[in-house]
């Protein structure tokens, strides 16, 4: 199996042997060995479900296929499993999208400090880096710098959920009275009042980020969850119920695990830009994938046009960095009826020729 990494070149120089002996040894530090990927028991008595056991299953499938690599983030003795998330779609659209970043946050102080380095040099400030401000001048400098630096960076797993909007539910029949349903029950649970399509907003943001949470971290480490401050997290106060329901999600998927630590934050009460320019990651990652998908469904012609800056984004999804994988997945209806999954793979139209390939031993 092999992750590629792209390389500064001087001329027609790249790395040299001892360099790629250094980074191969490094990225493969950093790789989950025989990965356990069945978080949903088949004996719990427990009835999943449909977005966790299609998660599983791309999951499994794709680990088989040798296409998706996890990282293991205890390596170099991380202590804190971070996950940032934002999305897309909510306004227009074909679709939503959840982007995922799960990452060891004890590992991230080389890419923070590379990124304020960036900003310097791009001149960006302290502006947010946001897919809405993708035409600044300042952003579209400093954005194949940032991608770059995730790339060589960041230890962690981008996972982008695309969900067609013909389906109004994954949590029971497609209709809307299940949201409904959904929303009495988080009530009756003492878990808030949600309008019939947050309480699916929530259920899909939450179940997702507490599947990844049991499939990547491991007991005695500190768990931090991270959320754009959208209808999920619009105050402190339905935070805190997103918290609550966050934490018994987790005692489902992860039951027998033990977190030494287990919280949250959102935007609005953090402006840390070490947290932003994290979860700038899920929000550039959720709104590109929606454009795209959005535009290409709109234009017959295998050519179109999309909106400045994601396609650097489109490009930076189609490889793996040296120690961050990614993975975007398509949920939509099936002719039949039922829910069809696709895993999404962006090619490019030229391989450059500044890439480097890392063999990964697993």
């Amino acid at each position: 199996m092999r992750r590629r990494t792209v390389s500064k070149r001087i001329g027609q120089v790249g790395l040299n042997p001892e360099q790629i002996k250094s980074l191969t040894e490094f990225a493969n530090g950093l790789v989950w060995k025989s990965p356990d990927l069945e978080i949903l028991k088949p004996n719990a008595g427990i009835e999943y479900n449909e977005l966790v056991k299609i998660m599983q299953d791309m999951i499994q499938k794709s680990h088989r296929r040798g296409s998706l690599i996890l990282p293991n983030l205890t390596a170099h003795g991380n202590e804190t499993v971070a996950v940032f998330s934002d999305y897309a779609g909510e306004s227009s659209g074909d679709y939503h999208t959840y982007s995922f970043l799960t990452c060891g946050w004890n590992t991230c102080g080389a890419f923070l400090s590379k990124v304020r380095d960036i900003r310097e040099q791009s001149r960006l400030g302290d502006k947010e880096i946001a897919f809405k401000d993708f035409r600044m001048g300042q952003m579209q400098r400093a954005l194949p710098d940032y991608l770059k630096a995730a790339d060589m960076l960041l230890h962690g797993f981008l996972l982008t959920i695309v969900v067609d909007k013909k389906l109004l539910t994954l949590f029971g029949p497609n209709e809307k009275k299940t949201q409904t349903s959904l929303s009495k029950t988080l009530h009756q649970a003492g878990l808030g009042t949600w309008k019939p399509d947050s309480a699916e907003k929530l259920l899909r943001v939450v179940h997702s980020v507490a599947f990844l949470v049991a499939l990547l971290a491991r007991s005695g480490q500190k768990v931090f969850w991270m959320s754009d401050n959208d209808t999920v997290c619009a105050n402190e106060g339905l935070h805190r119920q997103a918290l609550d329901l966050f934490a018994r999600a987790v005692g489902i998927y992860a039951k027998d695990r033990r977190f030494s630590v287990f919280g949250g934050a959102a935007p609005f009460k953090d402006r840390s830009f070490g947290h932003l320019d994290l979860l700038s990651l899920a929000d550039i990652t959720a709104s590109s994938v929606e454009h795209y998908l959005t535009r290409k469904n709109a234009n017959e012609a295998a050519d179109f046009g999309v909106k400045a800056g994601s396609h650097v984004v489109l490009q930076w999804l189609a490889h793996d960095g040296l120690s961050l994988s990614k993975m975007t997945i398509i949920v939509r209806p099936s002719v039949n009826g039922g829910i069809e999954t696709v895993n999404l793979k962006f090619m490019l139209a030229e391989k450059p020729d500044n890439v480097t390939i890392i063999p990964i031993y697993i």
